[in-house]
């Protein structure tokens, strides 16, 4: 069943086309799947954790065991033959009934497949890492165009100033004042273009390779509602789906095996024991030195009493067993938690969207009205470089609000157990390359002007 953030996405807005070209999202995930050593790390312990049941399995087969001598031996005074001795034994084990090693056998394969899991959680890590650096690269780079876009606006401000000013036309309170506003404009250029460095160094990170340019989030990209539009059926789809949910109910299984075995360590074992065995020793007067010996039996073997030890034990497991126990039920009830507040994140994240693009709308007009009041003397300087950072301010605010509404539906998805490579391959299409697209602000001046 496709339940990822295409289908998620598409049940609002199933009409709005999706943009020609692809980004490169798809290929850095690719990269970081081959790369990231974090994965490797996950890979490597999962190999190492499957050997479990293998290990516990092997003290309920066969053990077969071959020892040899050899020897010198001199004695005085003399009775038998002096010199070389050797000989071998082949000898087989075979356990009839050993409970412990049993339930030991039954957290081995508990363990196995808790591994298992583990390792899906990491890939999941991964597909939700890899989308969230790439996203902080996009709102970098929204924080540095927007610092570069309004230090320009800046510049030009304090140009026409100076320029009003040295033809005697304004005060020079003006021309502090704008310059104020583009030193400050100015640093916080500069800071962007730091914060800009450091997201792609995460990115370099995670792929082991150098990117200097990303694809951005299309203008189309729709931000839609979750259909159910109540909470419970995801919470009750999060409670079966969950890794982290799933693992506490296999630390539960291990702990109860566990316990098992330590209580089963009272109980007699049975063994089949056979052999073969081989001895060419010292011959005596009497006896030939060769001897061929067999056997097959039985063995029987009922620990009566280890020194409180067992006991100790069992008691042990059974604190290890209620502590599992209680911290299933708080992942349980953070699971809980967690796909409400997503949810709720979600529907928040909607109406934010919205929101901030009507403020885009807003500020426009305000930026346009105060411009004007400029023109004719009734604003100052100062307003419109406030109203124009604000503009600017909520363009910045719009884009990053939808970087937060792809977080939080990533998150979203990975509480439910859901999140897969499929969602990279869906916010993939909803790349586009730089400059493709119109900017926000030029494309609502053209359309007012139109």
């Amino acid at each position: 069943m496709k339940t990822r953030i295409g289908m998620l996405l598409t049940v609002a807005a199933v009409s709005v086309a999706q943009p020609v070209m692809a980004g490169n999202l798809l290929e850095i995930y690719q990269q970081a799947l081959a790369s990231d050593p974090q994965l490797k790390a996950a890979k490597a312990v999962y190999n190492a954790d499957s050997e479990a049941s293998t290990q516990s399995r092997s003290a309920l087969l066969p053990n077969i065991a071959l020892s040899a001598y050899s020897q010198y031996t001199e004695l005085d005074p003399v009775v038998v033959n002096e010199g070389n001795s050797n000989g071998y034994q082949l000898s087989l084990t075979q356990p009839l009934f050993r409970a412990e090693e049993w339930f030991d056998f039954q957290a081995g394969k508990a363990q196995e497949e808790r591994a298992a899991l583990e390792f899906s959680r990491s890939q999941q890590q991964l597909v939700r890492r890899t989308v969230e650096t790439y996203l902080d690269v996009l709102q970098a780079q929204t924080g540095f165009i927007t610092s570069k876009t309004v230090e320009a606006a800046f510049k030009r401000q304090l140009d026409q100033v100076q320029a009003q000013f040295d033809v005697g036309l304004i005060a020079i309170t003006d021309v502090e004042e704008a310059r104020a506003g583009y030193d400050s404009a100015r640093v916080s250029r500069i800071l962007a273009r730091g914060q800009l460095d450091k997201s792609y160094e995460a990115i370099d990170r995670l792929t082991g390779q150098n990117w200097t340019q990303l694809d951005e989030l299309s203008i189309k990209f729709p931000v839609a509602g979750m259909q159910p539009a109540d909470f419970q059926p995801w919470v009750d789809k999060a409670l079966i789906g969950n890794l982290s949910l799933q693992l506490a109910d296999l630390d539960v299984d291990n702990a109860e095996e566990g316990r098992k075995a330590r209580r089963s360590r009272h109980l007699p074992t049975l063994d089949l024991v056979a052999g073969y065995g081989s001895d060419r020793g010292l011959s005596s007067q009497n006896l030939s030195g060769e001897q061929d010996t067999s056997f097959v039996g039985v063995n029987f073997n009922w620990p009566l009493y280890q020194g409180g030890g067992d006991s100790s034990r069992v008691r042990q497991t059974e604190a290890q067993l209620d502590a599992a126990m209680q911290l299933r039920e708080d992942t349980r009830r953070g699971v809980v938690q967690s796909s409400r507040s997503f949810f709720r994140d979600l529907l928040t994240d909607v109406e934010s969207v919205a929101a901030r693009k009507q403020s885009i709308v807003s500020n426009e007009t305000a930026f346009e009205a105060i411009s004007a009041g400029y023109s004719v003397g009734t604003r100052n300087i100062v307003d419109v470089l406030q109203a124009e950072r604000g503009l600017y301010t909520a363009i910045q605010d719009y884009q990053n609000a939808r970087y937060t509404y792809i977080r939080n539906l990533l998150q979203f998805e990975e509480s439910l157990g859901t999140l897969s490579p499929e969602d990279v391959e869906q916010l993939d299409q909803w790349l586009v390359e730089p400059g493709s697209e119109e900017p926000i602000f030029e494309r609502k001046k053209s359309n007012n002007q139109g």
